[in-house]
């Protein structure tokens, strides 16, 4: 777990550090207020003895922050017309006639220049849009007193963006301070600490003087005039402090966070600064915070000083310069492009709209909601009931079966309340398959599970080993085409690579030679030398091995390699897990695939060699079909020829939908296994059928055998038993053990089981945990007994767009709030630290604003997109560019001038508060 990771366990954590804060997805929601303050002359005193304004409506913090404004010349550039990033702002006609009051017109773009050296100021946003979820500027909550709100945070989990609601009390005032409105608005917040039961209570004061001024387009001229300050705990030794001021017509920002995480000489202390200097046209800034993830890392016991980190930057309406410095070792300088034209766009969250009505569909479409609970300490706590593509899941482990939640989306008075069910440890979902195609999976490494057994046999007069490519038919022991079932002779055997083991290999490779009575010979694959001490390498070959105590297999020395006898006979499993790759590439003997060399995992993620060779041929077989994730797109894989070319392959992208108590009981279950079902099994093998119980108790919707459990062989059994481990590529077989599709009717497929005719067996998976993990459903059941389920995704009709690279691409979409079928290339960016390269850019795919979108189900039903959250990444240009800004103007940011923490005595935590709004919608 890095830092980073550890601290996004709980919201108000994105503070501390907020040096590592890096990646966090910003919060949603709207606020609204007058443009800048005012003279008041009002004498009216409130409880705390501050004079009350007669001001009725508060003041606007920005929603967006970065270091980095859009360039305001090349915004306004006629080249722009012509460019990448006007094409995804464009309107269509239809869209823009709908009225400046539907929710389509009234919400803006966010977008800013994404900059990771950067990114401590844009925590920032974080807070601010959390905050804008209040409403506090709003008349009906100003100088009304405390009030609740349920705030929305959201992250990703087990590759799955989901979404966590926390309760705040709000305290919105307008005051006259020296004869200026300020908006003073105070915030308490009571969390469970992630390492302890006992709540704690952040309180964040925030000061109002003068208003954010918006642009036009969604972005901000100037950030207005404010303070922040944020105690973590009771005596504001934890803190996060921050300031704006406009200083001719420029935002001067300041923040500092001080944390310390540990106690006692172990004890480790983050203390954050930064100074940013902003306007349109040009800017600077520095940032300096403490290393904590080299801690993370230490292993040595013994107490860790991290090494300070800074950076600053200046830019000009032209370019933008940064220079980073780690432990006192300046980097070189970086100078990157302001041009919106040269620079790479990339929608990270996208809305969607009736074509209609403007309505946005989450106002109609019930996603998910907050509830509320007691846990087993007395404590109110607060979870969210959500669902990914059907999957419906109460997020927090602790939440057990039986427990009754009331929902924070609708008033106190008549709010709804609902009891948990027991946990569902499977989840069988229906795979809908549509067209995709095989350049869309280029340079996706994906792991794939291999259990394959190969018979070698050594044909002495061709000086080379061959095998049966088809089956071998025991009865007449002759290899057989698996098309016509004709006797074929034996193929050449090439793939010596995939016998190969190393070290950090994830497979074995178990290769045995029979010796007449006695047991199996062991033997390994070299084709390199493997520099053992008194071993002597002759060449690639066969060599005899012995097993040490770990079961793993050494050649012996001295070495043996195996006699060149005619009718010699080795056979080969294959089994654990490898990765492989489509290339594409199939020049020069090539196959278009590779087999990656795994050399380590960093944070999760493999780390494969880059030395020259470390990548072999791999050719799939024909008759499995290969799952292909690129987070938010599953392929699917199926080797159909064998020409060594790309048209081998049909790709089709996959869309699931899940079994759940309502559309499968003991009742019908026709609408997910279709009718005349009487197995379940997959195509490559026959041995193990299933089928999914509907019948009430222990076992509804559970996987059983309906034949001999096959993990105890030795076992009788009398009764079905569960299917106790995942199932992929399942399909549905009538009782003439034929494939069918999903309206029951039969579909021909030849001897690799791939279908004859357009139409495609049904298919499902079946994905299990026994331990509240992926594939464990968890559903909230209403007072009448029946289950509270919500709204499936909203499935697109198919939509073709172009990447950045010009390349045409079928996207099949689905929306939940998220738009799931896209390809999630900040995941990309991240595996490369970050750094947007030509390749990534070229797979970045932007709907443009405005296209219209039909539902798959309905085709009289559209909708229109709108990006929500955008981000640009400026090119890198030649530190020789004439006209590059002086890095020497950043030195003038004075870290020392940031603001410390101000105590507020804001008090304890008001009590007897409903709650008004929840995610930034009015609780009505």
């Amino acid at each position: 777990m890095t830092l980073s990771q550890k601290n996004r366990m709980t919201p108000w954590a994105c503070l501390m550090p907020i040096a590592f804060a890096m990646g966090l997805a910003a919060c949603g929601g709207g606020g609204s207020g007058t443009t800048a303050a005012t003279t008041t002359t009002t004498t009216t005193l409130n409880s705390s003895g501050e004079t009350v304004s007669s001001t009725a409506r508060g003041l606007a913090l920005p929603t967006e922050i970065s270091a980095i404004p859009t360039s305001t010349t090349a915004a306004s550039s006629p080249a722009l017309t012509k460019g990448f990033y006007s094409s995804i702002r464009s309107l269509s006609k239809a869209a823009s006639t709908l009225a400046a009051t539907t929710d389509y017109q009234m919400t803006k773009t966010k977008k800013f220049v994404n900059e990771q050296t950067l990114e401590q100021f844009h925590i920032i946003e974080d807070v601010m849009s959390a905050l804008s979820q209040t409403h506090y500027a709003d008349e009906a909550v100003i100088n009304k007193g405390p009030y609740k709100a349920m705030i929305a945070w959201e992250d990703e989990k087990d590759g799955r963006e989901i979404k966590t609601l926390e309760p705040w009390v709000i305290d919105s005032r307008m005051i006259v301070v020296n004869g200026k409105d300020v908006n003073r608005i105070l915030v308490w917040i009571e969390e469970l600490d992630d390492m302890s039961s006992v709540p704690r209570t952040i309180k964040a004061e925030f000061k109002i003087h003068t208003a954010a001024t918006a642009n036009p387009d969604g972005s901000f001229a100037d950030y207005g005039e404010w303070d922040m300050n944020v105690s973590m705990d009771a005596n504001g030794d934890n803190f996060f402090a921050a300031s704006a001021r406009i200083v001719a017509g420029a935002t001067h920002l300041k923040v500092h966070e001080k944390f310390s995480e540990g106690s006692g000489p172990s004890a480790l202390v983050d203390e954050v600064k930064g100074v940013l200097v902003r306007s349109g046209t040009s800017g600077y800034g520095k940032v300096e915070y403490s290393d904590l993830e080299s801690c993370w890392k230490n292993t040595s016991g013994s107490a860790c000083i991290p090494p300070l980190i800074s950076a600053k930057y200046a830019y000009n309406d032209a370019y933008l310069g940064i220079q980073e410095t780690n432990a006192g070792v300046p980097s070189a300088a970086v100078y990157k492009n302001r041009d919106l034209n040269a620079a790479v766009a990339m929608t990270q969250r996208y809305g969607l709209f009736d074509a209609v009505t403007g309505a946005d569909v989450e106002k109609t479409k019930a996603f998910g909601f907050p509830v509320s609970y007691t846990d087993a300490s007395g404590n109110k706590r607060f979870s969210y009931y959500g669902a990914w593509q059907g999957r419906h899941q109460l997020w927090g482990d602790d939440i057990l079966a039986t427990t009754v939640v009331t929902r924070q989306d609708q008033p106190v008075a008549t709010a709804e309340t609902y009891t948990v069910s027991p946990a569902f440890s499977g989840t069988l979902t229906k795979r809908t398959l549509v067209g995709g195609d095989v350049a869309d999976i280029i340079g996706i490494p994906v792991e794939t599970f291999v259990n394959k057994n190969i018979d070698l046999v050594y044909d002495a007069g061709a000086g080379a080993w061959k095998y049966c490519d088809g089956f071998r038919d025991f009865l007449t022991n002759t290899c057989k085409s698996r098309t016509d079932n004709t006797t074929i002779i034996l193929t050449a055997f090439n793939d010596f690579p995939s016998l190969v083991v190393t070290s950090a290999d994830r497979k074995h490779v178990n290769i045995n030679l029979p010796s007449g009575t006695g047991p199996m010979i062991d033997y390994v694959r070299l084709n390199e030398d493997p520099a053992i001490s008194g071993f002597v390498f002759v060449g690639a070959n066969f060599y005899k091995a012995t097993r040490n105590t770990n079961g793993v297999l050494n050649p012996v020395v001295p070495a043996e390699v195996i006699p060149a006898v005619d009718g010699t006979q080795l056979f080969i499993n294959i089994g654990g897990s490898i990765y492989i790759q489509y290339t594409g590439d199939f020049t020069g003997g090539k196959t278009g695939w590779v087999q990656k060399t795994l050399e380590s995992f960093e944070n999760w993620q493999p780390v494969f060699s880059t030395a020259v060779g470390a990548d072999s041929n791999f050719s799939p077989e024909r008759g499995r079909e290969y799952y292909i994730q690129s987070r938010g797109t599953n392929y699917v894989v199926n080797r159909v020829a064998a020409a060594n070319l790309a048209t081998d392959y049909e790709v089709k992208l996959e869309l699931q939908t899940s079994a759940n108590p309502v559309n499968c009981n003991a009742t019908s279950c026709a609408t997910i296994v279709p009718a005349g079902t009487s197995y379940l099994r997959n195509r490559w093998n026959k041995d193990a059928k299933y089928a999914l119980s509907t019948a009430a108790g222990a076992n509804y919707l559970k996987l059983m055998y309906t034949t001999d459990d096959l993990s105890t062989p030795d076992v009788t059994e009398t009764t079905a038993t569960d299917v106790d481990n995942g199932q992929w590529g399942l399909q549905a077989y009538n009782n003439s053990d034929q494939p069918l599709a999903s309206d029951g009717t039969v579909v021909p497929v030849d001897a690799f089981g791939n279908p004859s005719t357009a139409v495609r067996p049904v298919e499902f998976n079946w994905e299990y945990s026994a331990d509240g993990g992926w594939g464990t459903q968890r559903y909230l059941i209403k007072t009448d007994g029946t289950y509270k389920l919500l709204d499936d995704p909203i499935r697109l009709a198919s939509l073709t767009v172009t990447n950045k690279a010009g390349d045409v691409k079928n996207l099949s979409l689905q929306f939940d709030g998220w738009m799931h079928g896209l390809p999630d290339m900040y995941y990309e960016l991240s595996k490369n630290d970050y750094m947007m390269t030509t390749a990534i850019a070229n797979k970045v795919i932007n709907i443009a604003e405005g296209t219209q979108l039909t539902d798959a189900s309905d085709s009289t039903k559209h909708y229109y997109i709108k990006p929500l959250e955008m981000s640009l990444f400026l090119a890198i240009v030649p530190s020789t560019t004439t006209g590059i800004p002086a890095l020497t103007t950043a030195d003038s940011a004075d870290l020392a001038t940031v603001p410390n923490f101000t105590a507020h005595g804001m008090g304890a935590i008001p009590t007897g508060t409903v709650v008004k709004y929840s995610e930034g919608k009015l609780v009505e």
